[in-house]
């Protein structure tokens, strides 16, 4: 290999703003904030390969570890899998794959990623299977429902921090809960930055998205199991119907169907991941690298 291998670099600046401007090119997605904010921490590991000081080839590995039915898992997910259009056609994510592979294959429960349809024949070839996830839905009626759920600014540090705390002491409320600081700070402070509500009478925060008439529950942080008919109340009338980000514990009155997000599908290693297809799990959207 001519280029330089290197690994988990994030205290280099020159590195670490390269691989920046990568995944800006690439993905649209910008690194710096999260990691200004302080919330890129150990559990995010860039295996990247370098040509002169610029990052030309990269795929990331973030450390997840799961509470499956309350049973602690140590899982990776692969994400930020990409190549600089100039060195494409080398082998360069096929040499970073066997890289992680090696070296994670046999210390944790399980390898997972979210593929793009555009290169499904990839991962095969390393042992990856294609997987299903499933969602829960229903419909419900929610008028004279009074909203009591309170939008919070997550621009401000200080709710971010407090969301932080929350989390770290909140009953799950999913079969398939993620302990991922980093990666919930990316969600919270990013993509999600507008979607994080508060249900005071509770102490809960709530990650949610209204549109068109339906609800979207992403994650429930409280310090007790909430029925999630209560959460749904909390949002007020309007709502016709709820889409669940999560597994939820009981199903009564919610429809199950296979969830396949746009250009994107679940690639698995492992006997332990067999079971969100077998139990029609799913990974918490905001569990998504």
């Amino acid at each position: 290999m001519k280029y330089r291998y290197v690994v988990d670099y994030k205290g280099d600046k020159n590195l670490r703003e390269s691989f920046n401007t990568l995944a800006i090119k690439t993905f649209d997605i910008s690194f710096n904030s999260w990691y200004e904010k302080g919330l890129w921490g150990d559990q995010y590991i860039p295996y990247s390969l370098v040509d002169h000081n610029k990052v030309i080839a990269n795929i990331s590995v973030n450390l997840m570890r799961f509470q499956q039915d309350g049973i602690a898992k140590n899982y990776i997910q692969l994400g930020t899998v990409m190549t600089d259009e100039a060195y494409r056609g080398q082998g360069l994510s096929r040499f970073l794959m066997e890289q992680i592979l090696a070296e994670y294959k046999d210390k944790v429960d399980g390898i997972y990623l979210f593929g793009n349809d555009s290169v499904l024949e990839f991962y095969p070839k390393f042992g990856f299977k294609p997987a299903k996830e499933y969602q829960y839905s229903k419909k419900v009626c929610t008028k004279g429902n009074m909203k009591t759920a309170q939008k919070v600014d997550m621009s401000e540090c200080s709710n971010w921090e407090k969301l932080f705390a929350a989390s770290k002491t909140a009953e799950l409320n999913g079969r398939l809960a993620m302990s991922n600081q980093g990666l919930l700070g990316f969600w919270i402070t990013g993509y999600k930055k507008n979607s994080i509500y508060y249900m005071p009478e509770q102490k809960a925060y709530v990650i949610a998205d209204i549109e068109n008439e339906v609800l979207t529950l992403h994650e429930i942080f409280a310090g007790q199991r909430l029925a999630l008919d209560e959460v749904i109340t909390a949002f007020g009338s309007g709502i016709k119907e709820v889409i669940l980000g999560f597994t939820p514990y009981e199903i009564g009155g919610y429809t199950i169907k296979p969830y396949h997000e746009e250009d994107c599908t679940l690639f698995i290693i492992g006997d332990n991941l067999k079971i969100v297809e077998e139990q029609k799990l799913m990974f918490p959207t905001v569990s998504h690298a």
